[in-house]
């Protein structure tokens, strides 16, 4: 990865931690360990990003500078024989050898963590896609949290448009006095309708979490 890329990188990962700390801010009288883990995973691919910042600078200050072929071919004239002498071979000092050594040990752990990696950013990813529907206000009901629309489309969609067995059930929901009790509801619907829409599924388990957050 070249450094504007790391550059780069890190400018996303600090825009999306200002927009995910700005979120928080406007919910700070409670914090879900969802919130906690969502902004601990981003300050940690801040801290990566810069990690290889830093290698990456120590990596090319280590290389050699190469004359230009044009200048020196410029430079013309007769040596004195008697200026030759017996060339001295740089000593290279043990501690640059170590460390040496040991950044290419780590290029190589790196190397093997990247499958990993990509795993655990694609979790990471639906973590925050989750975060992204918790995140809005709370509401006071769970049917004025919706529009007329998607009411329509809950009842067709899980209900079969039968709207006695819809009302009934939002009516439970909002009765039930706390986030525990309204999922106990959700679970028990969900089985004996066998719903299968995962969209709609989040989208009236994030009205549940607004109202009893």
């Amino acid at each position: 990865m070249s450094r504007d890329s790391i550059h780069q990188r890190i400018d996303e990962l600090l825009g999306l931690l200002s927009n995910h700390n700005n979120r928080l801010s406007l919910h700070s009288e409670k914090l879900s360990q969802l919130d906690i883990d969502a902004l601990r995973k981003q300050c940690i691919n801040v801290y990566d990003e810069v990690n290889r910042l830093a290698l990456h600078g120590r990596i090319k200050s280590k290389t050699p500078t190469v004359p230009d072929p044009q200048e020196v071919s410029a430079v013309k004239h007769t040596p004195d024989p008697s200026s030759f002498s017996e060339p001295v071979k740089p000593a290279i000092s043990e501690p640059l050898v170590n460390t040496i050594r040991e950044e290419a040990k780590q290029d190589q752990r790196e190397e093997a963590k990247k499958p990993l990696i990509r795993q655990k950013a694609k979790a990471d990813e639906e973590m925050l896609s989750l975060f992204e529907k918790f995140s809005s206000k709370p509401i006071e009901s769970i049917t004025k949290g919706m529009s007329v629309a998607k009411r329509f489309e809950f009842q067709s969609a899980l209900f079969d448009g039968d709207h006695k067995e819809y009302n009934h059930f939002i009516g439970q929901l909002e009765s039930a006095g706390d986030l525990e009790s309204a999922f106990e509801v959700y679970q028990t619907y969900k089985t004996k309708l066998e719903w299968d829409s995962e969209d709609l599924k989040d989208e009236l388990k994030a009205l549940m979490y607004r109202k009893y957050r």
